[in-house]
């Protein structure tokens, strides 16, 4: 991110004239706010891509993740292959998906992406064509290789040289990022998961979050298509229809959602933003193997000539369960009751953490990762260290409108949180489904792969461990 063009850029559009709406405008889209307000707890999610190289955010559509998870999860759910016509509906799409997406075990793909962005100048914009590999297992590790420079003319070669490569070990929780000829950083005792940090390496959103917000709307359709020469699937939606779950006023502009997917062998074929006709962002994905045997090393890298190191702690380290209880100061909570297929994996405290999104100092962080495939839920406890306000969201990057706009409230019946209240948040901008509450001073949160009941029965269930690991 460029903070002085950001500020520019904001000096020259307050300076903008606003351009004439018609004579409905507004008043259509306070009932579009106020349909969307009274939907129920299971909202959709709007999930801005957002990369993690320091040098520049990838920033994409608002859906992107939840929709490549239709074409990228799609791929590992073994439909059966026929030539013939297969019935087939949006809606079983995205279960599948989710359903693989719960089960896979390693994932590899090249990733091809074009987004719009502003000139240097501020006079115009342009597209930015950028190539990644990525490789990830169902451990929470992750590779993600930037091919070759940002260009704006076209995709560069696929064998291009790396220019960026970002290398996660979930199990000692290091991560490494080697920038070629400039260096290599090593941060140790990275946080298991959310809110933490980002819950995903190339788009820092969950990539479940969008599908499971796009299921309990049902606002999207499936038509059959051609692309490529080949019968395909093309699932389309709205913004607007995601919001608010029904037609939004016809006097609003709402960006369009597309995926597409090869009808034979279900790869995902591409994702299209357009806002207004116009192209805002083109995601593809290529070469896509699942679970396939990964090569050794492939979550750690090396400098191939001496570069200088640069050194760094995140303060999570990894204990045992009964180990991680015992350290003073913490609240060892523990849930007894997780959704179905989860397991414990990791067990972290830090003597003070930061929120990925800097809204929370606490200290005496206690957290525990379970993982179902690709899907992760994380549970924390932590003691508020300075000021913070319980209506604040722990993990989405700070929107204090779409916080008030999206969360519903639930009072927690049991358990040690018991009549405390939960904040939930399905709808997230820039991070996983989660619940945060407050009690005596410690903040609780929930996030990962679940919905606002599945959060909740997690947060009735936490008990003070007493040596005895629950069983799930």
């Amino acid at each position: 991110m460029d903070d002085r063009r950001d500020t520019d850029l904001g000096r020259r559009l307050q300076a903008l004239e606003e351009p004439e709406h018609g004579a409905t405008y507004w008043d259509d889209l306070r009932a579009a706010v106020a349909a969307q307000s009274a939907a129920p707890v299971h909202r959709p999610a709007l999930a801005a891509l957002r990369g993690t190289f320091a040098t520049r955010r990838v920033r994409v559509a608002a859906l992107a993740a939840g929709l490549a998870v239709v074409a990228v999860a799609a791929v590992l759910i073994g439909v059966p292959r026929s030539r013939g016509p297969e019935p087939v509906s949006a809606a079983a799409v995205l279960q599948r998906a989710l359903a693989a997406y719960s089960s896979g075990r390693t994932w590899q793909a090249d990733v091809l992406l074009k987004s719009s962005d502003w000139n240097r100048d501020l006079t115009g914009s342009h597209y930015d064509f950028r190539r990644f590999r990525l490789t990830r297992r169902a451990d929470g590790s992750y590779r993600l290789v930037k091919v070759g420079e940002t260009r704006r003319d076209g995709f560069g070669p696929a064998d291009g040289r790396p220019t960026d490569v970002l290398a996660y070990d979930a199990a000692s929780g290091t991560l490494r990022h080697y920038r070629p000829g400039r260096g290599l950083t090593v941060v140790r005792n990275v946080a298991p998961g959310p809110p933490d940090v980002l819950p995903d390496p190339l788009t820092g959103v969950d990539f479940g979050t969008g599908a499971r917000a796009m299921q309990s709307s049902g606002a999207f359709k499936l038509t059959a298509s051609v692309a490529g020469g080949r019968p395909a699937w093309t699932v389309t939606c709205t913004l607007g229809t995601l919001v608010s779950g029904a037609s939004p006023p016809s006097s609003v502009e709402w960006p369009v959602y597309t995926v597409t997917i090869d009808r034979e062998t279900w790869l995902p074929i591409g994702f299209k933003q357009t806002d207004a006709g116009v192209l805002v962002a083109d995601l593809s994905l290529e070469h896509i193997r699942v679970n396939a045997p990964l090569p050794a090393g492939a979550f750690t890298v090396a400098a191939r000539v001496q570069v200088p190191v640069t050194r760094a702690d995140r303060g999570f380290e990894r204990l045992p369960l009964a180990a991680a209880a015992a350290t003073p100061g913490v609240v060892p909570l523990v849930p007894g009751s997780v959704p179905r297929g989860f397991r414990l994996t990791q067990t972290a405290v830090a003597a003070r953490a930061l929120t990925a999104n800097h809204v929370v100092q606490g200290r005496d962080v206690f957290e525990l990762e379970y993982r179902r495939g690709f899907d992760a839920l994380t549970v924390s406890t932590r003691t508020i260290a300075g000021y913070y306000s319980r209506d604040e969201d722990p993990f989405d990057f700070y929107s204090p409108s779409w916080t008030a706009f999206a969360t519903s409230r639930a009072r927690i019946r049991s358990g040690a949180f018991a009549g405390a209240t939960a904040s939930i948040l399905v709808a997230t901008t820039s991070s996983t489904p989660h619940l945060w509450a407050v009690k005596d001073g410690v903040l609780l949160t929930v996030g990962g792969g679940a919905d606002a009941r599945e959060l909740l029965a997690v947060a009735d269930s936490l008990r003070l461990y007493e040596g005895t690991a629950p069983a799930h």
